[in-house]
């Protein structure tokens, strides 16, 4: 009887297994599965070099093919970016994106590999990024899925600078435990960004470490502290997050931004450097900076619009204002959040100090 009954609860768990072994393979197989990620891996690292300069073309077209939602999405972005409504136009410079995508993709990799190749990297001459460091409160950089961030975290790590890269979990799982390894092999910290208060607390740390904390700036994780803020003409939303970090760990926050300008060659775009107030009461301020950086990415997407790898349309057809906020202001369980948070850290760091 016994047995019976442990056999009948055991066959619901099993099936519960197998169904979740059967929805992992499936998106492990899916394009942006793990079973390519690894294979494009293999390619990358020890494939023979014809092979690392021709294939990018191969798979940009194939992927441009296959995946109607990303390619209508990318279509629709260009179409407002290039300022045409003409599909054809627009369709011509996302099959472009899809190609320079899968070059980006290449070289991340082979760079992150053991057979790492030599990258070219255009730095400016002002040193932004040290100047900011040397105020010894860190920095908040915000950048976007234009050209090669990872090329840039890995470069920065290697030059002594700590850095940690602020990620959403990969929208395939499959993935997400092999890119975090990836990164941290390379010296690169990674915090997820989920509601954990785990996630903002390591991020206020790491820049009481004088470390670098960098945060995408065209991912929106909720319509949760979003602002619209003016871009290519018309109101996109954008996250407040990296902002309202900034301000309440009184944090420089620069901009910075890496196109590709040709096989292994980048530079490394900086923008100015930002202040927002901790004691400010004006909400104002965090905004009137939101959309400067908002303008700085637009001068480097109206450059290298082809290298923007938004593959979701980011300007919805239709925006019901009547759900944002009346003003443009922080909400306050955001700022009740990172100001506990804030507290927190600070009590942290008093209680090691004293220990």
């Amino acid at each position: 009887m016994t047995t019976q009954g442990g056999g009948s609860l055991s066959r619901p768990l099993e099936m519960g297994q197998s169904t979740s072994t059967v929805g992992y393979f499936k998106q492990a197989l899916r394009f942006d599965g793990l079973f390519w990620r690894k294979l494009a891996y293999l390619g990358s690292v020890y494939g023979p070099d014809w092979l690392k300069r021709n294939s990018p073309q191969a798979v940009g077209v194939i992927v441009f093919a296959l995946v109607r939602r990303n390619r209508r999405g990318a279509i629709a972005n260009l179409q407002r970016i290039l300022g045409t409504a003409d599909r054809t136009i627009a369709g011509v410079a996302a099959l472009r994106m899809f190609v320079e995508f899968a070059h980006s993709m290449t070289e991340t990799m082979e760079y992150y590999g053991p057979r790492s190749q030599p990258i070219q990297l255009d730095v400016p001459q002002r040193d932004v990024l040290a100047e900011a460091l040397a105020k010894g409160r860190g920095a908040v950089v915000v950048t976007g899925h234009l050209g090669n961030w990872d090329l840039a975290a890995k470069t920065l790590r290697e030059s002594d600078r700590p850095i940690n890269v602020v990620m959403a979990r990969e929208v395939n799982a499959s993935t997400q435990e092999y890119v975090r390894v990836a990164r941290e092999q390379a010296g690169v910290r990674v915090i997820l960004s989920d509601t954990s208060v785990f996630s903002s607390l390591n991020m206020i740390r790491a820049l009481r470490r004088n470390e670098i904390v960098a945060i995408q700036l065209d991912r929106m994780l909720g319509p949760t502290g979003a602002r619209l803020v003016p871009f290519f003409g018309a109101p996109a939303l954008f996250p407040s997050g990296p902002f309202v970090l900034a301000r309440l760990a009184n944090a420089p926050l620069v901009p910075v931004f890496i196109p590709r300008l040709g096989r292994r060659h980048y530079a490394l775009r900086v923008g100015r450097c930002f202040s927002i107030p901790r004691d400010s009461r004006d909400d104002h301020g965090l905004v009137e900076v939101m959309r400067e950086v908002a303008q700085e990415f637009e001068s480097v997407v109206r450059e290298f619009p082809t290298q923007w790898f938004q593959f979701a349309p980011f300007w919805p057809e239709t925006i019901k204002l009547a759900t944002l906020p009346a003003r443009s202001e922080i909400d306050s369980s955001e700022v009740s959040a990172f100001g506990a948070e804030t507290r927190a850290a600070t009590a942290n760091a008093g209680l090691r100090a004293q220990s």
